[in-house]
């Protein structure tokens, strides 16, 4: 799949489960309610797309650019983000539970509330 074929099927609310997502540009995209749970969503560009509610439970989201990207209320649960760039990034109320995830890669993320990672 490549971009506009996964937005359209998110704004139709279709899933996209265990997709090849790897290196596609999301960039400021609305992603919102999204269901990509076990998809590969490594080395992606998500810089500052809006993520509220999505599941990305399962997801290798390794290396991707998260700077600025509003997870609130994300589902991350098992989540691989290993490298990846949380800047600014917005995760209120996410479900971060045994998502793979270096302390010092929550540097400059907003976070509120509890977090349980795999270091």
């Amino acid at each position: 799949m490549n971009t506009e074929q996964v937005l359209q099927a998110i704004r139709q609310g279709d899933a996209v489960r265990n997709e090849n997502l790897s290196g596609l540009d999301f960039s400021a995209a609305d992603l919102s309610g999204a269901d990509l749970a076990g998809s590969n969503l490594s080395g992606c560009n998500l810089r500052d797309a809006k993520l509220v509610d999505a599941n990305l439970s399962g997801c290798d989201l390794s290396k991707a650019d998260l700077r600025g990207a509003d997870l609130t209320r994300a589902n991350l649960f098992r989540a691989d983000l290993t490298g990846a760039r949380l800047r600014r990034a917005n995760l209120t109320a996410s479900i971060r539970t045994e998502a793979k995830i270096k302390k010092w890669g929550l540097k400059g993320a907003y976070i509120a509330g509890p977090t349980a990672y795999v270091e």
